[in-house]
């Protein structure tokens, strides 16, 4: 045939004398050369077996036995099924849904309680008084704590828990319409591209970039309050509300005009190679990373500047100063960093990309609403008054009724007692 013929034309030796193994074709259609005796020959995987496609960059192996015949047995152990590759990537892909899933669930379930935590406890601070012209109140000097409100022990009400409970209401929401997206975008809603599901797309992406811009007020209120700790008393909540919840609006509507005119399809996901309307939000998003970036660089050198000013050891220095700046790599976002990486073409590479990517989005708000509100040490502090109180109201009640209760039961007695004496 062809092939035997083809096959016989090869060799791995030009002139080979002595013993050899003759060229022949296996039954899986793999020529194996003329070769000599005793020699480990090397042959690239088949394409196609059985219409099943194969990696040819693996090898398989047979040997040229010495008697000058070839081993019975070929090793392809290495070929591997390009399927197999294909159903890898689709447990990888399966199981970062998973991973989504579980973080989202989490993190909404711990912002709902951050926000309920902030929302019961701000009538507490009522004594501060709110100013008519927005205004904070100032704070007390910088104590070296970035992330401390000593204005008033026990009080959550100052402006940076103020920002802290609009970054976790913006956390919620975003969650929220992510529930919304993956239970209502299916491949045929996506297909039709009707109305709504274009709403649902840009609420979400409106959420996603209030997420970026209160990240923003937590970098420029921390930057304000350590580098430029003479200008606290300047910074006004309606500033920070226009930032967190304003901007993002005429930037998503841009988008929206953009997309209706240029990619007006499978409800506004994705994008068309060519067109590139998602900059349009996603540049703001970037640039305001960058300057968290730059906000957290002078931050932390302040605080190692405080810090060697200190009397404190140079271990509790480094660990004072690594804490702060891993609890503020969350805060402004300093994370997301990491999604605009290229993992390369290595396909473990690519794995953990997927894993830590798919980890960090959906877990962002669990580390948000730990760090801001369950270790925050003026809500911790509010929680444990109101505890107290509640302890203290329910012991005076028991105390009541048990200082009722135990003088009744004698004068009764006694009472009556006497009632009889007298009818005696």
């Amino acid at each position: 045939s062809l092939q035997d013929q083809h096959c016989e034309s090869l060799s791995l030796a030009g002139n080979i004398s002595g013993l050899q193994c003759n060229a022949s074709v296996d039954l899986i259609g793999t020529c194996w050369p003329r070769s000599p005796a005793g020699q480990l020959v090397v042959r690239p995987c088949p394409a196609f077996f059985y219409g099943v496609r194969y990696n040819t960059t693996n090898n398989g192996y047979r040997e040229c036995l010495a008697n000058g015949s070839w081993a019975a047995r070929v090793n392809y152990s290495e070929c591997q099924e390009i399927l197999n590759e294909e159903k890898k990537s689709k447990v990888h892909y399966h199981v970062a849904v998973i991973i989504n899933y579980l973080g989202h669930c989490i993190s909404l379930v711990a912002l709902l309680v951050a926000f309920v935590l902030f929302l019961r406890l701000r009538p507490g601070c009522s004594h501060w008084g709110d100013q008519a012209d927005g205004a904070l109140e100032v704070e007390a000097p910088w104590n070296g704590d970035p992330f401390s409100c000593s204005k008033v022990p026990g009080s959550i009400r100052c402006l940076r828990n103020i920002i802290h409970w609009n970054l976790i209401s913006a956390f919620i929401l975003r969650n929220a319409t992510w529930f919304v997206v993956q239970f209502t975008m299916s491949p045929e809603v996506q297909q039709s591209n009707v109305a709504w599901c274009r709403l649902v797309t840009a609420a979400y992406n409106y959420f996603h970039v209030t997420n970026f811009f209160w990240m923003f007020g937590e970098g420029c209120y921390l930057h304000t309050a350590v580098v430029l700790t003479y200008s606290t008393e300047r910074l006004r909540k309606w500033v920070f509300i226009c930032i967190g919840w304003g901007v993002p609006f005429p930037i998503i509507v841009a988008w929206a005009i953009g997309k209706l005119y240029h990619d007006n399809e499978k409800c506004w996901f994705g994008k068309r190679p060519g067109v590139y309307t998602d900059y349009i939000y996603q540049g703001p998003m970037i640039l305001v990373l960058l300057i968290n970036f730059i906000f957290l660089f002078n931050i932390v050198r302040i605080l190692m500047t405080k810090l060697r000013a200190s009397t404190t050891s140079e271990t509790i220095q480094y660990r004072k100063a690594v804490k702060a700046t891993l609890v503020l790599l969350p805060l402004l976002g300093i994370t997301y960093m990491l999604f605009f990486v290229n993992p390369g073409e290595d396909e473990v590479s690519r794995v953990v990309f997927i894993y830590f990517n798919s980890f960090l989005e959906s877990f962002q708000g669990f580390f948000v609403s730990v760090f801001y509100c369950f270790l925050n040490s003026e809500v911790r502090s509010a929680i444990r008054k109101r505890w107290h109180r509640w302890q203290d109201k329910h012991s005076i009640r028991a105390r009541v009724a048990r200082a009722m209760s135990i003088p009744t039961s004698p004068t009764r007695v006694s009472f009556h007692s006497i009632k009889q004496s007298t009818a005696v």
